[in-house]
């Protein structure tokens, strides 16, 4: 990825906030833990599209950039802005983070046996109307 634009996670939004519905937004302390469950959502029938790797720099700018643009008061309402926050302080700190579809419920709790069985800073799962975190 050192050559590549960095990539920004999908333009799902909530009054201008990121907010992608069906989502589980993962941070790890160590990179190597996010390759790690990434790789075994894979092996396990995860396409890649569905289970992306993000860097730390690369959600500290959409973070960043995200807050940054949308500070009216629709785009406060709720926790969005809480949880993209959260995304922005764990990425200041070097988390990794992996962005895993899943949009039910079997979905999400396979996903988290996966992601459980390494340290992880925190779990957002994205609902319609809240965001949920999972232990």
């Amino acid at each position: 990825m050192s050559n590549q634009e960095p990539r920004t996670p999908p333009k799902t939004t909530d009054f201008g906030i990121f907010y992608p519905v069906g989502y589980l937004v993962v941070a790890f302390p160590k990179r190597e833990d996010a390759q790690r469950v990434q790789q075994d959502l894979l092996t396990g029938g995860y396409e890649q599209a569905d289970c992306q790797l993000y860097t730390c720099e690369e959600v500290a700018a959409a973070a960043q950039r995200n807050l940054a643009e949308n500070t009216g008061f629709l785009a406060r309402l709720g926790w969005s802005d809480d949880a993209v926050q959260a995304h922005l302080d764990a990425a200041r700190q070097g988390s990794a983070f992996l962005l895993i579809y899943a949009p039910g419920d079997t979905d999400a709790a396979r996903a988290m046996n996966v992601v459980r069985r390494v340290p992880f800073d925190f779990a957002h799962r994205y609902h319609r109307l809240a965001i949920e975190e999972l232990k």
